[in-house]
């Protein structure tokens, strides 16, 4: 009972922040500028210059029943309004009161009569039956909502619950993602559309995060949804991929395996130190990385990535071809690493870009990619020193644990 009582909690947590992305969507349409916050003056509220417009309760199950008069979540909820609206007597009739709801509201009820829909909305009717509810229930959980309500005048109960609207039936933290395909269709080409929403999400969870963490909350204005979209636009415009693990290190733990590689083998057989094959080791991780996550979410065109590995060696071989003019068979040793660290040097110090993609760990990354796999190397003999090719089987651009 505790774990199930544990995932609605958590799931319900999940809901209310998809829920106000979406309803921040919605509402970005139809009144610009707003200001929405989570946890603040309620689950989710909508204000302007810093007054709240809107409040809405989010209510999720993933078995969702009817609801009727009795509802606990539904008094809770109005004992919550109820008190916002003693304490501060101002937002009477000014303040949109939303209670958004999995559940479906039963028939022949109160709660059925205050849905927006104004053929079937009857406040003076709805207040009738949640008062003969609110007398009738035997909820202890719950008293304190109804003695609330109940000892406020009947012009007041009255005036409350007409700023209350209840949306039944509403999507689940499952189907919030369809609803949000259905705002977002234009954003990005139809077949992205899925990966898109899934990093205006990880971006959206982030900015949250840092709201609740702010004391005393945080009002977060709906234009900066407008301007992530845009710049996921961008990103996923036809010459460009979305960077991911730009800012990304790996673990300690990732970074010691990492450290046994071949591609840093063949950086200390140039005598490259430890600065440098620390931000090789990153170049490395982070390219594999985002190369990985993009094959994951077909963001790739066909052997897009082995055409650029081809234009990478090509590149190398350009280099390699002035580093061997220079060796003969009498070429010291010391010679040859300083030549070996030259070829390095010049080779990483061009960025090859990735269709209209400039991040530097993308190209630097993949040079190590192809070290690794001894497809290239940097010492004029590396060959003689690591080994042969790597066999396909080991070229991989699967992530990294």
């Amino acid at each position: 009972m505790a774990n199930h009582s544990a995932s609605d909690s958590a799931s319900g947590y999940l809901y209310q922040c998809r829920y106000a992305l979406l309803a921040a969507l919605r509402q970005q349409v139809v009144t610009p500028g707003l200001q929405i916050s989570i946890e603040c003056f309620d689950d989710i509220a909508f204000s302007q210059d810093g007054t709240p417009i809107e409040m809405l309760q989010a209510k999720h199950s993933h078995n969702a029943k009817n609801m009727y008069d009795m509802a606990a979540q539904f008094w809770n909820t109005i004992g919550i309004w109820t008190k916002r609206i003693v304490d501060h007597p101002s937002e009477l009739g000014k303040l949109k009161l939303t209670f958004v709801t999995t559940a479906t509201l039963g028939s022949d009820t109160g709660v059925a009569l205050l849905r927006p829909d104004p053929k079937i909305r009857d406040v003076k009717e709805a207040v009738k039956r949640l008062e003969v509810a609110a007398q009738k229930s035997k909820n202890v959980q719950i008293s304190w909502a109804t003695k609330l309500f109940l000892n406020q005048s009947a012009e007041l109960r009255e005036r409350i619950v007409d700023m209350v609207e209840i949306l039944d039936a509403s999507p689940t933290i499952i189907d919030t993602t369809d609803e949000l395909a259905v705002v977002l269709r234009r954003a990005c080409r139809s077949e992205h559309l899925k990966v898109f929403i899934e990093r205006l999400e990880g971006w959206w969870f982030a900015v949250v995060i840092d709201a609740l963490a702010t004391p005393g909350g945080q009002l977060i204005p709906v234009s900066n949804i407008d301007s992530k979209i845009d710049d996921l636009r961008e990103e996923f415009g036809p010459e460009k991929l979305p960077i991911d693990y730009g800012t990304v290190d790996p673990a300690q733990s990732t970074v010691g395996l990492l450290e046994m590689r071949p591609f840093v083998e063949q950086l200390k057989l140039v005598e490259v130190g430890p600065t440098g094959q620390k931000i090789a080791i990153i170049d490395y991780f982070r390219a594999r990385q985002q190369r990985s996550r993009w094959a994951r979410d077909g963001l790739l065109r066909h052997n897009e990535l082995t055409e650029y590995a081809r234009r990478l060696a090509e590149n190398w071989q350009r280099q390699k071809g002035f580093v061997e003019g220079k060796i003969n068979e009498s070429t010291p040793q010391e010679e040859l690493v300083a030549l070996g660290l030259e070829l390095y040097s010049k080779t990483t110090s061009d960025c090859v870009p990735l269709r209209e993609v400039t991040e530097p760990f993308v190209s630097h990354g993949s040079y190590h990619i192809l070290s690794d796999n001894r497809a290239i190397g940097w010492h004029p003999h590396y060959d003689k020193h690591i080994g042969s090719p790597a066999t396909s089987e080991d070229d991989d651009d699967s992530p990294l644990e």
